[in-house]
């Protein structure tokens, strides 16, 4: 999460995010992956991130 974070900064902040739809649309599924992560973490806590990346390993 704290690596979509910083991806997301260093896009607005280079403006890479305004040269071609593609990246814009790729900064918009990334800001939207955050936002599900952020609101998943605030409402079941840190072990449900936890759980669900092992699960993602399988």
């Amino acid at each position: 999460m704290e690596l979509k974070k910083i991806l997301i900064e260093k896009m607005e902040g280079n403006k890479s995010i305004q040269r071609s739809d593609e990246q814009r649309n790729l900064y918009k599924a990334l800001v939207k992956a955050y936002d599900a992560d952020k609101t998943i973490l605030d409402t079941y806590g840190e072990s449900t991130i936890l759980k669900r990346r092992r699960e993602d390993d399988d």
